[in-house]
Order: structure tokens, then sequence, then C-alpha cells
């Protein structure tokens, strides 16, 4: 399994409660996209977060400076199904 993790920084002149409510509005969007934070490998998560993603998420956060970090995870523990995904 692969994590990828975003990290924005706030932009210029805008508070905590502008960013909460900039992420409640995109939020519908990514509803049903398999990984965001869990992908089944880099692959997939390079192949979702491509120039086009780039660029609209860059609009959509003014341009604020972007910090990816990925990690491997050779198992993920799912404790809501009672469940061990093991890396294949």
């Amino acid at each position: 399994m692969h994590i990828v993790i975003w990290k924005y920084d706030v932009m210029e002149g805008k508070s905590r409660q502008d960013l909460l409510e900039s992420v409640q509005a995109d939020a519908p969007d990514y509803r049903k996209v398999s990984g965001l934070v869990l992908w089944k490998s880099k692959a997939a998560a390079d192949a979702f977060f491509n120039r086009e993603w780039d660029g609209e998420t860059s609009r959509r956060w003014e341009s604020a400076a972007m910090t990816r970090m990925d990690y491997d995870a050779p198992l993920v523990v799912e404790s809501e199904q009672g469940r061990v995904v093991a890396e294949p």
C-alpha cells in the first residue's frame, strides 16, 4: 500500500474558517475516488495526482505552496472492518 499526504500552506489573508469552507466545498468532488490518502501503489497515486489535478488544486488553493509526502506501508489495519490488509 502507498500513502500520500498533502500539506498546504495557508494563503495570505485567509483564516482557518476560510480554509475549512474551501475544504467543505471541495469534498463532494472527491467522493468515491479510489485512494486519496491510501493507494494500491505509488504509480496509482501518481496517475491521479497528475498535471490536471495539480492545476485545479493550485487554482482552488490560490497557488499556495503544496508539499507532497509519500510513504510505503507494508500493511494496513482496517479497524472498523476488523481486517489487516497486507501488500502483495
